[in-house]
C-alpha cells in the first residue's frame, strides 16, 4: 500500500482527502473525570479517541462552555505539543494551574475558571481530526456541576479494605476516602505479595473513581499482602498524600500509611 501511494504521487496523482472522510471512524470513548460533580480546583480531564489523533493543535476543537451554552476563556494550559500518551489515543486537558492555584498571578486577576454551584458543559467538537486528518464521527459534549474546592489530602488511612476470600480470585476492594485522579489509581496502587513483588491482575475503577478493585490473575494465597501507595498519587485536584496542590512547597507534609497490609480471608 505505501509503495503505491509512492507511486502514484509520483505519476502526479493527488489523493482526494474528501473522499477518505467520507465515512468518520474515530470517536471519544471516555472522558475522565467521570463524576457529575466536580471540585472548583479540579487539574485536569482525560479524553479518550478510539483511533490515534492527529498532531495539529486540537485545542481550538475543545471548549468549556457555561450553562446558557457561552464560551469560556482562559481554562486551558495551551501547550504547543499538547499532551498526548505515546499511542496519541489519550489526551491530557490541563485547566491553566496559575489559575487554580491561589496566590499566583492569573488566579489574582482571573480568579478560578469555574464557580461554585455552576453546570458547565465540556465539548469536543467533531472537527478535531484524527490522525488521518478526518474529522471525529460526531461531536462530544459532557455535562458537570462545580461543588466547593477539595482541600483535603487523600488520606489511605481512611480507606476501607474489603479482602477477598483465600483460595479464591476474587477482588480485592478499596473503598477510597474520596475521588481519585483515574491514572493514578492504575499507576500509583500495586498490590504485592509477601516477597514484595507485584501481583500480576487487573484493576477496574468504579463509583466515579472512589472505589479500585484488583483481581488477580492467580488465586489469593492465605498469607499477608500489601497494597503499596505512591507518594505521587493524585486526587482530582493534584493533592496526594500528606500534602496540598495548593500550598507552598516548605509545608511540611503529613504523616500517611504508605502500605496497607491485609490477609486473604480464610472460608
Amino acid at each position: 500500500m505505501r509503495l503505491l501511494l509512492v507511486v502514484g504521487l509520483a505519476a502526479g496523482i493527488v489523493a482526494n482527502p474528501t473522499s477518505a472522510c467520507e465515512n468518520p471512524i474515530t470517536s471519544v470513548e471516555e472522558v475522565y473525570p467521570t463524576a457529575s460533580v466536580l471540585p472548583e480546583n479540579l487539574l485536569r480531564f482525560y479524553i479518550y479517541f478510539s483511533s490515534p489523533m492527529g498532531r495539529a493543535d486540537i485545542l481550538p476543537a475543545i471548549n468549556l462552555l457555561d450553562a446558557e451554552g457561552s464560551v469560556v476563556d482562559g481554562v486551558f494550559l495551551s501547550n504547543r505539543f499538547d499532551l498526548w500518551s505515546s499511542d496519541r489515543t489519550r489526551l491530557t486537558l490541563l485547566l491553566d494551574p496559575g489559575r487554580v492555584k491561589t496566590g499566583l498571578r492569573a488566579n489574582l486577576e482571573m480568579g478560578r475558571a469555574l464557580i461554585v454551584g455552576e453546570t458547565y458543559h465540556l465539548e469536543i467538537s467533531q472537527a478535531a481530526e484524527d490522525g488521518q486528518g478526518c474529522p471525529l464521527v460526531a461531536a462530544h459534549r459532557v455535562t458537570f456541576k462545580v461543588t466547593d474546592a477539595d482541600l483535603s489530602s487523600p488520606s489511605p488511612d481512611d480507606w476501607e479494605l474489603i479482602a477477598p476470600a483465600a483460595g479464591t480470585r476474587q477482588p480485592l476492594t478499596l473503598l477510597l476516602d474520596n475521588a481519585m485522579d483515574h491514572l493514578s489509581l492504575a499507576y500509583r496502587l500495586r498490590a504485592v505479595g509477601p516477597d514484595g513483588a507485584p501481583v500480576p491482575g487487573r484493576i477496574a475503577l468504579r463509583e466515579a473513581e472512589t472505589l479500585w478493585e484488583f483481581t488477580p490473575i492467580a488465586p489469593w494465597p492465605a498469607v499477608a499482602h500489601r497494597v503499596v501507595i505512591d507518594p505521587m498519587l493524585e486526587d482530582l485536584a493534584g493533592n496526594r498524600p500528606g500534602a496540598l496542590f495548593d500550598q507552598p512547597v516548605s509545608t511540611p507534609a503529613t504523616p500517611w500509611s504508605s502500605s496497607l497490609t491485609w490477609t486473604p480471608k480464610v472460608p
